[in-house]
């Protein structure tokens, strides 16, 4: 399908409509006279200079609200709106807007056998921006920083698209961080890594039809109350014990490994006493893996043991490497980690404008390339050189926002023309996850 040059303005304008955030920066007293500074363009200029060179931060957004609005703005004036509450406020909500049409109830259509088996695969986690010193009092840091902030991030494996974002304080556990799960759709499977689990959690999801699939951490030690695959002496030691035995008497921590377990296991949420009646138990799929030199990998899952084969869900979980790669093409090319400001406010405005600059990349992606969802590395069009690529081009990008629609499709044919000769370096024969879980699905990977 060829690329449809008319169509990359208004796509990018549902995103973040002009009407739409300017009644925004009114409803959190953002504007406050009708002569300051419009809401909607302070927006797109701190995005668009999130693409910039260097250390972008206010001259940088300033240059770009010139080019934009046509209109100078003095220094001073223009870094004071970045120090306002309702600042932050007004990009949270407009990042929010910016996803809303990614989280529509109705399932895309990825040409991949997995959009058959799950309405959406959704992984989650977190990275760290270290920040000034001076800021540790509002965003207290780890060990290796004084301070910093926490940046969390929801992406569909299906495109990397981001449907949810929070912004912490970087001493914040993982563990009392989550998003909402009525925000996806129902059948999501729901990666994360190890810091996100909590056996309350994994039963509220279940609870919501959802799916989900996590590490389990080490010094784990459920009891064993069913066996799908594991040795024999395994089934024979359970039949001794009918009511359940404990992992670790059964599989020290340290074993060797040479082939899979795949196990059903009762484990005790945190809150209640290990003397609490069964029916508050939580029941769950324990898949452990062999990987390097034998060592255990153990996975707590809802997934089917007849459908989904433990090889099967070792390969699902590396999808969410994928986010890790999100995380990457944000601060290479984003500049998430370049936060330069002593203002709290700032930090955070400056945060979630790198957000919002990842949704304006998955759009001009699905405007150069209409006829397919991305999946997998291997998909000619990965995201991250688009956004790479963003970074060069931009500049024609915000001159076509300005310009007339017969104008600005010159420039558009231009900006399209850049992008695919960067996308076409590519090599598309490498494997990944996404193709390598074909063969190891139930039906073969056939409709």
């Amino acid at each position: 399908m060829a690329t449809a040059y008319d169509t990359l303005i208004p796509a990018l304008k549902k995103h973040l409509p002009e009407q739409g955030l300017d009644l925004l920066g009114r409803a959190v007293a953002f504007v406050r006279r009708l002569r300051e500074i419009r809401a909607s363009l302070f927006v797109w200029c701190v995005v668009l200079s999130r693409f910039g060179q260097g250390r972008p931060g206010f001259e940088e957004a300033r240059r770009w609200y010139e080019r934009l609005g046509g209109r100078l703005v003095w220094p001073r004036p223009f870094q004071m709106r970045f120090k306002a509450a309702s600042a932050v406020v007004l990009f949270e909500r407009a990042f929010e807007q910016a996803v809303a049409c990614w989280r529509d109830p109705r399932p895309r259509r990825p040409r991949h056998p997995l959009a058959r088996k799950f309405a959406d695969i959704v992984a989650w986690d977190s990275t760290g921006a270290q920040l000034a010193d001076q800021l540790r009092r509002h965003f207290k840091g780890t060990r290796s920083a004084k301070a910093a902030i926490k940046i969390l991030v929801a992406v569909s494996v299906f495109g990397l698209l981001p449907l949810f974002g929070q912004v912490t304080a970087g001493n914040v556990h993982d563990m009392l961080l989550f998003p909402p799960l009525t925000l996806f759709r129902t059948g999501t499977l729901l990666l994360f890594d190890k810091g996100f689990v909590a056996y309350e959690r994994i039963k509220e999801i279940a609870d919501a039809s959802h799916f989900y699939l996590c590490p389990m951490r080490q010094n784990g030690n459920p009891v064993v109350v069913r066996v799908y695959r594991a040795p024999a002496w395994v089934r024979k030691a359970l039949k001794r014990h009918p009511q359940g035995v404990r992992l670790r008497t059964l599989l020290p921590r340290k074993k060797r490994l040479s082939q899979p377990w795949d196990l059903e296991v009762r484990v005790i949420p945190k809150t209640q006493s290990i003397r609490a009646p069964k029916r508050s138990w939580i029941r769950t799929r324990l898949v452990i893996t062999p990987g390097a030199k034998g060592q255990q990998h153990p996975y707590l899952t809802n997934l089917s043991p007849f459908e989904w084969k433990p090889a099967a869900v070792r390969e699902l979980y590396r999808l969410r490497w994928q986010i890790e790669l999100v995380f990457k093409e944000l601060k290479q090319h984003l500049h998430l980690e370049h936060l330069p400001t002593k203002d709290r406010h700032a930090v955070q405005i400056f945060a979630w404008a790198s957000l919002i600059a990842l949704t304006i990349s998955r759009t001009v992606r699905r405007w150069v390339m209409p006829a397919i969802e991305v999946v997998g590395l291997a998909n000619k069009a990965r995201p991250m050189l688009i956004t790479r690529a963003l970074v060069a081009t931009v500049r024609l990008l915000g001159r076509a926002l300005v310009l007339p629609p017969r104008r600005a499709l010159l420039l558009l044919r231009v900006l399209a023309d850049e992008l695919l000769a960067e996308i076409a370096t590519l090599d598309i024969l490498r494997a990944d996850s996404f193709s390598r879980l074909v063969p190891l699905l139930s039906d073969g990977g056939r409709p």
